[in-house]
Protein backbone atom coordinates (compact mmCIF):
# COMPACT_ATOMS: atom_id res chain seq x y z
CA UNK A 1 0.00 0.00 0.00
CA UNK A 2 1.32 3.46 -0.98
CA UNK A 3 0.10 6.74 0.54
CA UNK A 4 0.25 10.25 -0.46
CA UNK A 5 -0.27 13.27 1.76
CA UNK A 6 -0.51 16.51 -0.50
CA UNK A 7 0.14 19.80 0.78
CA UNK A 8 -2.05 22.54 -1.22
CA UNK A 9 -1.59 26.77 -0.05
CA UNK A 10 0.81 29.65 -0.48
CA UNK A 11 3.70 30.06 1.38
CA UNK A 12 2.95 34.12 1.54
CA UNK A 13 -0.13 34.41 2.05
CA UNK A 14 -0.32 33.56 5.92
CA UNK A 15 -2.29 30.67 7.09
CA UNK A 16 -3.47 29.46 3.56
CA UNK A 17 0.87 28.01 3.79
CA UNK A 18 -0.59 25.55 6.76
CA UNK A 19 -0.80 22.80 4.23
CA UNK A 20 2.77 22.90 3.26
CA UNK A 21 3.51 23.02 6.76
CA UNK A 22 2.23 20.15 7.53
CA UNK A 23 4.64 18.37 4.63
CA UNK A 24 6.98 20.35 5.63
CA UNK A 25 7.22 18.86 9.36
CA UNK A 26 6.55 15.10 7.99
CA UNK A 27 8.98 14.79 5.80
CA UNK A 28 11.44 16.29 8.77
CA UNK A 29 9.82 13.81 10.84
CA UNK A 30 10.90 10.99 8.69
CA UNK A 31 8.19 9.58 6.98
CA UNK A 32 7.54 5.45 7.14
CA UNK A 33 7.87 3.06 4.44
CA UNK A 34 5.09 3.57 1.60
CA UNK A 35 4.27 7.03 2.51
CA UNK A 36 4.99 10.48 0.27
CA UNK A 37 4.66 13.47 1.06
CA UNK A 38 4.17 16.34 -1.61
CA UNK A 39 4.08 20.04 -1.77
CA UNK A 40 2.16 21.50 -4.45
CA UNK A 41 2.10 25.23 -3.45
CA UNK A 42 -1.07 26.76 -5.23
CA UNK A 43 -0.83 24.39 -8.00
CA UNK A 44 -4.04 23.07 -7.46
CA UNK A 45 -4.31 21.20 -11.10
CA UNK A 46 -0.49 19.64 -10.51
CA UNK A 47 -2.25 17.01 -8.14
CA UNK A 48 -3.74 15.44 -11.54
CA UNK A 49 -0.08 14.26 -11.92
CA UNK A 50 0.76 12.71 -8.39
CA UNK A 51 -1.61 10.52 -8.03
CA UNK A 52 -1.75 7.71 -9.66
CA UNK A 53 0.25 4.25 -8.57
CA UNK A 54 -0.97 5.76 -4.87
CA UNK A 55 -3.58 3.86 -2.65
CA UNK A 56 -4.61 6.51 -0.28
CA UNK A 57 -4.64 10.14 -0.66
CA UNK A 58 -4.94 12.81 2.10
CA UNK A 59 -5.27 16.49 0.99
CA UNK A 60 -4.10 19.15 3.36
CA UNK A 61 -5.26 22.75 2.72
CA UNK A 62 -6.58 25.92 4.75
CA UNK A 63 -10.34 26.93 4.83
CA UNK A 64 -12.53 29.89 5.69
CA UNK A 65 -15.64 27.82 7.15
CA UNK A 66 -16.81 30.05 9.87
CA UNK A 67 -15.51 27.60 12.50
CA UNK A 68 -12.76 28.92 15.16
CA UNK A 69 -9.11 29.28 13.59
CA UNK A 70 -6.98 26.04 14.00
CA UNK A 71 -10.11 23.54 13.92
CA UNK A 72 -8.95 20.87 12.15
CA UNK A 73 -11.69 18.95 10.16
CA UNK A 74 -11.56 15.97 7.81
CA UNK A 75 -13.61 16.91 5.02
CA UNK A 76 -15.99 14.37 2.93
CA UNK A 77 -17.09 14.69 -0.49
CA UNK A 78 -20.45 16.88 -0.41
CA UNK A 79 -18.56 19.11 2.69
CA UNK A 80 -15.44 19.96 0.94
CA UNK A 81 -18.34 20.93 -2.31
CA UNK A 82 -19.78 23.30 0.10
CA UNK A 83 -16.26 25.23 1.97
CA UNK A 84 -14.87 28.62 0.90
CA UNK A 85 -11.41 28.63 0.22
CA UNK A 86 -10.57 25.44 -0.62
CA UNK A 87 -8.51 25.54 -4.12
CA UNK A 88 -9.21 29.33 -4.24
CA UNK A 89 -6.32 30.80 -5.81
CA UNK A 90 -5.11 27.52 -6.55
CA UNK A 91 -5.89 27.50 -10.05
CA UNK A 92 -9.56 25.17 -9.97
CA UNK A 93 -11.48 24.29 -6.72
CA UNK A 94 -10.50 21.35 -4.66
CA UNK A 95 -13.90 19.40 -5.62
CA UNK A 96 -13.22 20.17 -9.70
CA UNK A 97 -9.78 18.78 -8.95
CA UNK A 98 -10.87 15.66 -7.82
CA UNK A 99 -14.12 15.13 -9.86
CA UNK A 100 -11.54 15.49 -12.92
CA UNK A 101 -9.00 12.93 -11.14
CA UNK A 102 -11.95 10.44 -11.36
CA UNK A 103 -12.89 10.84 -14.28
CA UNK A 104 -9.33 10.78 -16.09
CA UNK A 105 -7.40 8.42 -14.31
CA UNK A 106 -10.26 5.58 -13.83
CA UNK A 107 -8.16 2.65 -11.32
CA UNK A 108 -5.34 4.30 -10.98
CA UNK A 109 -6.96 7.04 -8.84
CA UNK A 110 -6.67 6.20 -5.26
CA UNK A 111 -9.13 4.39 -3.66
CA UNK A 112 -9.23 6.44 -0.77
CA UNK A 113 -9.32 10.41 -0.54
CA UNK A 114 -9.18 11.97 2.33
CA UNK A 115 -8.81 15.65 2.99
CA UNK A 116 -7.75 17.42 6.30
CA UNK A 117 -8.46 21.28 6.11
CA UNK A 118 -7.40 23.91 9.14
CA UNK A 119 -9.51 26.50 9.62
CA UNK A 120 -7.81 29.53 8.69
CA UNK A 121 -7.49 33.19 10.06
CA UNK A 122 -5.88 35.03 8.08
CA UNK A 123 -5.25 34.15 4.09
CA UNK A 124 -5.39 37.62 2.45
CA UNK A 125 -2.10 39.29 4.37
CA UNK A 126 1.12 38.71 2.67
CA UNK A 127 3.35 36.88 5.75
CA UNK A 128 5.40 34.11 5.53
CA UNK A 129 3.90 33.46 9.51
CA UNK A 130 1.25 31.22 10.40
CA UNK A 131 -1.10 32.48 12.98
CA UNK A 132 -1.32 30.91 16.26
Amino acid sequence: MTDLVVGIGSPIRGDDGVGLRVVERLRRRGLPAGVAAVDLGTGGLALLDVLAGHDRLVIVDAIISGAPPGTVMELSGAEVARCAHLGEGHEADLPTILELARRGLGSAMPAEVFVVAVEAAEVTRITEQLSP
